[in-house]
């Protein structure tokens, strides 16, 4: 369906401040641009269909609104129970802007989170204002561990941006797994098989088919220790995970950004520019999903083409909210 971005991204954010009303408008605006972003990429389990099952889960969880435990200092924490990841993950952003802006550098913990949506355009976010950006996410066991046959970690993406010269950021943002949750729900959504050797069902045995599967794999060995990596710095580390096993499952968030010339980088855009010409020319390839993503709402194109499901989803949401 072919909607008007104007149009979306005022139902995103009218759709989030309802799901969020203690959240700042700035916060849900953030969270609306990067899900048009992940529409436009066509990455729709990142975009309005994950908005969907965030908003089933909140309904279920119940709890409290977010609340912000961070002070002025660098460091500090936000406590996602009950709004949107996506929300959660805006608004830690905007506090690690700030952060840096005022100290040279931020480390915001996010616990109690649904799904975050697409890490590397949060990076890219900050990115965008001259920060160099680290952002990775645990969430609830869905990968076994290299060489084992039950789930341990979730898939713990992680991403990294950085300014780079006469160019949008170079981000790179991948998942430790062989795969995501997204592309499984995809799969079950479209009835298509997964591909060979990348998930097993409930008995430890390979499927490829997507309503079987009980665990991912890792993208080999260096993933499965990648995603340990993430599981103790986003999910142990900040409160992401816990050891209450009667706790309710949930994510944890770490994002770390610093100004680069505080910290010896004299030309970090420059010298990023020039990896990229590097590693091209040895063969390499570099990430440019993001590169054609826009820095902000008003750059972005007039209209969408969005699935019919989830655009038909939004516009009766939308509809049915109370008129102020």
């Amino acid at each position: 369906m072919r909607v008007t971005t104007a149009q979306l991204l005022a139902d995103l954010r009218q759709t989030l401040q309802d799901a969020a009303p203690a959240a700042a408008p700035e916060d849900v605006a953030l969270a609306a641009f990067w899900i048009v972003q992940a529409e436009q990429l066509g990455l729709g389990e990142f975009g309005i269909r994950m908005l969907v099952r965030e908003l089933d889960r909140l309904r279920e969880d119940g709890g409290t609104p977010a609340r912000n435990l961070a002070d002025g200092a660098p460091i500090g924490s936000v406590d996602a129970t009950a709004v949107p990841g996506v929300v959660a993950l805006a608004a830690a952003v905007r506090r690690a802007a700030v952060r840096v802006d005022a100290h040279g550098v931020a480390l915001i913990g996010i616990r109690g989170a649904g799904a975050l949506g697409i890490l590397g355009l949060a990076a890219r976010s900050l990115a965008s204002r001259g920060a160099v950006a680290f952002i990775a996410a645990q969430s609830p066991a869905s990968v076994a561990p290299w060489g084992a046959r039950i789930a341990a970690i979730g898939t713990n993406p992680l991403a990294i941006a950085v300014p780079r010269a006469d160019a949008a950021p170079l981000v790179v943002d991948y998942a430790t797994s062989s795969l995501t949750l997204a592309a499984v729900h995809e799969a079950r959504r479209s009835g298509a098989q997964l591909a060979e050797g990348v998930a097993l069902d409930a008995a430890g045995e390979p499927t490829v088919d997507p309503a079987a599967v009980a665990a991912v794999l890792p993208a080999g060995l260096v993933g499965s220790l990648t995603g340990l990596f993430v599981e103790l710095l986003a999910g142990v580390a900040v409160g992401g995970r816990v050891s209450d096993p009667d706790a309710p499952m949930s994510r944890g968030a770490v994002i770390i950004a610093f100004d680069p010339a505080r910290a010896g980088g004299t030309d970090t855009a420059a010298s990023a520019a020039a990896l990229d010409r590097d590693w091209r020319a040895a063969g390499g390839h570099l990430p440019a999903r993001f590169d054609v993503l826009e820095d902000g709402p008003e750059e972005l194109p007039g209209a969408l083409d969005i699935d019919d499901t989830a655009a038909t989803w939004l516009s009766a949401r939308v509809a049915r909210m109370p008129r102020a």
